[in-house]
């Protein structure tokens, strides 16, 4: 009989496969799963589900609304699967904090700040980087991460697409438009950034150091940008970097292009 952490691994590994990241859900699930062979449990009841999501006793209930979340989530796969457990019904704890408003950006909103890089930035390469990293999150829905990952060799021209790598889940491709890869080798190969001496096979987006750049620089450079840019919160939304995911996201699902200007946008980095 297959344990529940062989479960959980399974059910990890089919939703990494399609590019989830899961890796709150991993930690949660994966506790509950071992207080239940540490009680002893063969399987589970909405009554054990709830005792082991409110711990610790004097933790905010929107932590417990988290933690049943996970399990309920697992349970709902152990269920489609043939395990006998009970689904913890929606609601019964308070739901988990709340996610931040996306703020989605208009043409206009990825022009002004793509026009932005080369007011903040006075150097060639830092303002190219910052703008090659928007174009590309704009016309891909890459999370960040990702693209910070890229390597030159990631860019696969037969295919027409970018290999994503990932360490806990398995790779794989996202198709993009030839101008994009048109404009990431454009990038490559700008003199800056070839002076910068990047290392062979390192990161494609490199700083003048020619090292690759850490999350929160790149925030922080983007949360600058944005101010240079005019871009100010609408309503519960402000401008984040992740929300260029958002943005894309939602124009594919609205059945538009997403970013049509951004691949040619990209290709000014030279």
């Amino acid at each position: 009989m297959s344990t529940f952490n062989e479960h959980l691994n399974e059910y990890l590994t089919m939703r990494r496969a399609l590019g989830y990241d899961l890796g709150k859900l991993e930690h949660l699930a994966g506790q509950f799963c071992t207080w239940l062979a540490a009680t002893g449990k063969q399987t589970f009841t909405t009554a054990d589900a709830i005792e082991w999501a409110r711990q610790p006793a004097r933790a905010d209930p929107r932590w417990w609304g988290m933690r049943l979340g996970a399990v309920r989530t697992f349970a709902k796969y152990l269920d489609a699967i043939g395990v006998d457990v009970q689904v913890p019904p929606a609601g019964i704890l308070p739901a988990g904090p709340r996610r931040a408003a996306p703020f989605l950006y208009s043409q206009a909103d990825l022009d002004a700040l793509l026009h932005a890089c080369d007011q903040v930035f006075t150097r060639p390469l830092p303002a190219a980087t910052l703008r090659t990293t928007i174009g590309l999150l704009a016309a891909t829905g890459l999370r960040i991460g990702e693209a910070l990952r890229l390597t030159t060799d990631d860019i696969n021209t037969e295919a027409g697409a970018l290999l994503i790598r990932a360490s806990k889940r398995k790779d794989r491709l996202v198709p993009v438009h030839p101008s994009t890869v048109e404009a990431l080798f454009a990038y490559r190969d700008l003199p800056a950034r070839v002076a910068a001496r990047p290392a062979a096979g390192g990161p494609l987006l490199v700083s003048t150091r020619g090292t690759g750049y850490q999350r929160s620089t790149i925030e922080a450079h983007f949360a600058r940008l944005a101010t240079a840019a005019g871009l100010r919160p609408r309503g519960a939304a402000r401008p984040r970097l992740h929300d260029l995911r958002h943005t894309f996201a939602t124009a594919h699902k609205i059945g538009r292009v997403a970013s049509t200007a951004t691949p040619g946008s990209i290709r000014r980095v030279a």
